[in-house]
């Protein structure tokens, strides 16, 4: 092949990718008018743990989950200084873009190594299971597929290594129909129709939410509503009840820094509180179905100290009222899933973030969480753990 023929091949693999230089990532899919953004980083995360933890990692969440931490005087509380090294929360994700006369249409895909996978788990040889987060469609306002939900508001999520963070959020993605539009004076309303959970407690309607929020220089406010439905009986076929939840939070600048604040409380808030994943339905002393009450918080401030160094410190608590229903506390059983209910739960997280090079950063944290249940005095389940995380991003 000549040297001319060799330089025209070069060029033509070089073009899909020309517009790299001024917007990374991105180009425009030969032959279409499509424009397609890559994305997304290699990390690996390694946790310490100084108390103990769940024993199985492989099929549980590896990351805080303090709901359900060991309690003090079992044997998996006993158990200190675990040491685990995971890869699971590498990330691959695109978007799309692409002009029509309906307007342009968006799309988006993204997925992660992070399902469990026991089988195959570091007793064997580290396979993990990829796991999709997001695949949505957009056009105008209408977003159609799965993401975080409406109910969640990121901006006010806190800088932490964990991987979960504090246990007072939303933390789910799901499928939903959502519809988003802007209002005057820097307002903007959405409100989605959601995958509700089913089960024991079977639903037949969409769990309904909506998000009113602003920004500006100053930071970000928003205020959430959600509401869901049970139904009892068999195959949950009985009288339903309505759950109901509210959040306020924001993200503001205080100089170089940045505060952020969120406050959620409601009754069978279930799934949309992270923490209350084992607190969300019950029976009280009559046998009437009842949901649990819960109230959550967390305050979280990051500190600037020069362009390629910043530390967090973040606290939170999680508050449950049994609202009538009478709570577990006979043994607990992680195996089965069947856990004692949880009173109060307190989470901490200090850190540090170093970012050595233009595309990579290194993260160092203590988390402390401490899990009180409405067992006898002393059912407490404590976390005390060493977190670090090494992140490249792909470009």
């Amino acid at each position: 092949m000549t040297r001319m023929k060799l330089a025209a091949l070069a060029a033509a693999l070089a073009l899909p990718f020309a517009a790299l230089a001024e917007d990374a990532g991105t180009f425009k899919i030969p032959g279409t008018n499509t424009t397609l953004r890559l994305y997304g980083y290699v990390q690996t995360d390694m946790t310490f743990d100084v108390s103990g933890r769940i024993a199985d990692i492989e099929n549980y969440d590896w990351a805080s989950i303090v709901s359900v931490q060991p309690l003090d005087g079992t044997v998996d509380a006993e158990k200190t200084g675990q040491l685990y090294f995971t890869a699971r929360t590498t990330r691959v994700g695109f978007t799309t873009s692409t002009p029509t006369d309906a307007g342009a249409i968006g799309t988006k895909i993204e997925a992660d190594f992070n399902g469990p996978n026991g089988f195959q788990g570091q007793t064997f040889t580290n396979s993990v299971l990829f796991r999709l987060r997001h695949a949505y469609g957009t056009i105008g306002g209408l977003l159609v597929g799965q993401t975080w939900t409406n109910f969640l508001d990121l901006a006010s999520y806190p800088d932490t290594v964990d991987f979960n963070g504090p246990g007072s959020i939303a933390l789910i993605r799901q499928p939903q129909i959502r519809y988003s539009f802007s209002l005057p004076s820097n307002l903007g309303l959405a409100f989605s129709l959601e995958n509700s959970r089913n089960g024991s407690v079977g639903r037949y309607i969409p769990d309904v939410t909506g998000a009113l929020s602003t920004s500006g220089k100053w930071g970000t406010a928003a205020l959430r509503l959600m509401t869901n439905q049970y139904r009892t009986g068999g195959g949950g076929t009985g009288s339903p009840k309505q759950g109901f939840g509210g959040a306020l939070s924001g993200s503001f600048k205080v100089g170089n820094d940045t505060l952020v604040a969120h406050v959620v409380g409601g009754e069978g808030l279930g799934r949309y509180l992270f923490n209350g994943i084992t607190n969300f339905f019950g029976t009280n002393a009559a046998g009437e179905f009842a949901l649990w009450q819960a109230l959550a918080y967390h305050i979280g401030y990051t500190h600037v100290w020069n362009p390629t160094w910043r530390s967090n410190l973040v606290w939170s608590q999680t508050f449950f009222g049994e609202n009538g229903i009478t709570p577990y506390t006979g043994p607990e059983d992680q195996a089965t899933g069947v856990f004692q209910e949880n009173k109060r739960i307190d989470q901490a997280f200090v850190n540090t973030f170093w970012s050595f090079a233009k595309n990579a950063e290194f993260g160092l944290e203590y988390a402390y969480g401490l899990r009180h249940t409405y067992a006898a005095v002393g059912a407490n389940g404590r976390e005390n753990r060493i977190n670090a995380s090494l992140h490249y991003n792909i470009y």
